[in-house]
């Protein structure tokens, strides 16, 4: 007999979870399917392992699972993707798809919590405002959000005191905070916890920025500095980007909204159980439920009104082509992803890079968004400037040495001895206009284990991309000799990753269902009660990281979805005839 349930969500992480919270605390009865496991706190108490996590991606779904293939263009023939195609290396989930199990990517991440400017949602306005409209990409689609900053203020909150969120605003309420951040758009109060402690290569980062005018401050991270909700304050172990956490002081929502679910009694989380096909009624215009194969290899089909991918935006979109759901052509379309331009120093003074966590450290918003100064490169978007402190092992360090010097031998123990307790290490990330160009579908070829298409991307940089990466290089150049740097080196403007594990914008929110995958809320025009919520919905992208902002669209979406199904007095419908 079919089971049936109130809604069904599919993927238990960074927007999963809370979608999952919201939706039972709220009475809804939902099944959870997780394509990994679902992990308890004696899976990660020893996780200070850099060769199982770092190196060989203990917590990520590797090629021989979830193949993904990339091409640069319509013309070449994809390739399976590996997840070592970026400069480390290696498979730490930076340079593919995200961390698997109860807290998807909240896993994994360096925490770095950063809410999008007003003008990161009005980004072709802004532009053609100030370098007019023949300056917009040529052949892009680049649009504004349908929705502002004011919008989802008050759910960025949400996500600060409910998920965990350690920092200092600098603006409440209009008003400019001393030691805060000058250039930050508004909030309602201050974050619930201050700044974690700050990593010993900071400081000369801060008195340089400082005298070049910049004006530094502490990043807000998804990190307990103090304690929080019964959860510790970070213990500065240095294992933390690719890392779990083994004290969940880390705001993942493997410790947070999923734990907070199942409480209710309301949530049937099943892990290891992958979906497979999106069903819907006969005409198409009503979802019905989804079949997903358990650990065992046996199908099972399960229905609801109501089915929310939040499976990480690139597999949202692969199930939703494998499912037939792409009446407008326009599902995979405008991929956008983020350059880093990674920049490493040496300095005079030990940084002691193993310390602390990834982010502990500061950032200046000086150059970011619209604030972009006037340059020869034609670069209309800016980033963040970003110190990296640490959470930097022997071997990340092995792969992000001077590339000038010979990687054995005598060489490469001299250099580590000399160096490697004085790197520091600084990047951006740096807009990725939408172009027709870029897009995902199914790989006509490549399969998974189950007989599935892999998913496909079409992607290269642009000379926009390049050039931002480029301007960006020289603001840190600048910085570094400010430092005092003996020696420093930067990734190219075209790196060779083409998935950054901030791969956004490709189930597109929008108000015309003619050019958009989804509402607002993130249900699909084409099919009622069906929702793809996260980095998909994005419109635009800036220079922050995504996380925050795919938790602030699950908080809107969660709290409209309970106001269209009466918040709980929705029951399933009858079985019926499934397309």
């Amino acid at each position: 007999m079919t089971q049936q349930f109130d809604a069904i969500i599919v993927g238990l992480g960074s927007a999963g979870g809370i979608m999952a919270e919201q939706l039972t605390k709220a009475g809804l009865r939902v099944l959870g399917l997780e394509k990994g496991p679902e992990y308890t706190d004696d899976d990660f108490a020893v996780k200070q392992d850099e060769l199982r996590y770092y190196q060989r991606g203990a917590i990520v779904a590797g090629v021989s699972v979830d193949p993904v293939t990339w091409r640069p263009d319509d013309r070449a023939t994809a390739r399976v993707l590996p997840w070592s195609a970026g400069v480390l290396g290696t498979d730490e989930p930076l340079y593919g798809l995200p961390s698997i199990g109860t807290g998807g990517g909240t896993l994994h991440w360096g925490c770095a919590a950063y809410r999008f400017r007003e003008a990161d949602f009005r980004m072709r306005s802004a532009i053609a405002e100030r370098f007019g409209e023949g300056a917009l990409p040529e052949g892009s689609t680049l649009a504004d959000w349908p929705i502002g900053y004011g919008d989802l203020e008050p759910y960025y909150e949400r996500v600060e005191q409910e998920q965990g969120i350690s920092g200092r605003a600098g603006n409440i309420g209009g008003v400019l905070q001393e030691g805060g951040n000058p250039f930050d758009p508004p909030h309602a109060r201050d974050y619930p916890m201050p700044p974690v402690a700050q990593g010993p290569g900071d400081p000369p980062f801060v008195r340089a920025t400082q005298r070049l005018g910049l004006h530094p401050f502490r990043q807000p991270l998804a990190l307990n500095s103090t304690e929080y909700r019964g959860r510790p304050a970070c213990v500065n172990c240095g294992f933390c980007h690719g890392y779990p956490c083994h004290v969940r002081a880390k705001s993942t929502t493997q410790v947070t909204s999923v734990p907070a679910a199942k409480a209710t009694g309301n949530l049937d989380l099943r892990p290891h159980s992958r979906v497979l096909r999106i069903h819907r009624t006969a005409d198409g215009t009503q979802v019905r439920g989804v079949t997903y194969v358990d650990g065992s290899g046996r199908a099972h089909r399960v229905e609801a009104p109501i089915v929310i991918l939040t499976a990480y935006a690139l597999e949202n979109v692969r199930l939703l082509l494998v499912s037939g759901i792409n009446g407008n052509g326009q599902v995979g379309h405008h991929f956008m992803t983020h350059n880093f331009g990674w920049f490493t120093s040496i300095l005079p003074e030990a940084t002691n890079p193993f310390m602390g966590t990834f982010n502990a450290s500061s950032a200046v918003d000086d150059y970011t968004s619209e604030l972009v100064p006037d340059n020869d490169l034609g670069v209309l978007w800016g980033s963040p400037i970003i110190s990296v402190t640490g959470d930097l092992q022997p071997i990340e360090a092995y792969h992000n040495m001077d590339p000038r010097v010979r990687r054995w031998g005598l060489d490469l123990k001299h250099w580590m001895r000399d160096n490697y307790r004085h790197m520091h290490r600084m990047y951006s990330q740096t807009t990725n206009f939408p172009y027709p160009r870029h897009y995902c579908d199914l790989d006509p070829t490549v399969k998974d284990r189950w007989g599935q298409p892999a998913l496909r991307i079409t992607h290269d940089w642009e000379d926009h991309d390049a050039n931002s990466v480029t301007l960006f290089g020289r603001y840190k150049e600048r910085i570094a000799h400010e430092m005092g740097a003996r020696a420093y080196w930067m990734d190219s403007p075209r790196p060779p990753y083409h998935l950054s594990t901030h791969d956004v914008g490709v189930h597109r929110m929008g108000e015309d269902p003619a050019t958009s995958v989804t509402d607002v809320h993130g249900e699909l025009h084409e099919c009622r009660g069906l929702y793809a919520v996260g980095g998909g919905q994005f419109v635009s992208y800036g220079g922050y990281n995504p996380n925050q902002t795919v938790q602030a669209l699950a908080y809107l979406s969660a709290e409209e979805l309970l106001r269209r199904t009466g918040a709980g007095a929705l029951r399933p419908a009858t079985a019926g005839t499934v397309a």
